[in-house]
């Protein structure tokens, strides 16, 4: 009974871990390629008329939403990872 339970909690806690590693990984490279999206509308807006400048403008704002909860969960990624090394 004992070693069955501790099996199943063992398997649990690493079907978990590699489940919250694959977050971490969808979340990090969904922040990349917010980045370079925001990146690439910012350098459209410094080089175009104004109707696009309305455009690309609006578009880094809205980037904005999604990159600043994506920056907070990285940086506590980065904190776990070097807590857990230490």
């Amino acid at each position: 009974m004992i070693s069955t339970v501790t099996t199943t909690t063992a398997s649990t806690v690493t079907t978990a871990t590699s489940l919250v590693a694959g977050f971490g990984l969808i979340a990090t490279m969904t922040l990349i390629t917010l980045l370079i999206t925001k990146e690439l509308a910012g350098a459209a807006s410094e080089n175009s008329s104004a109707q696009e400048l309305i455009s690309s403008g609006a578009l880094v704002r809205v980037l904005n939403v999604g990159i600043i909860p994506l920056s907070m969960v990285f940086i506590a990624i980065v904190l776990v990872t070097v807590l857990s090394v230490l």
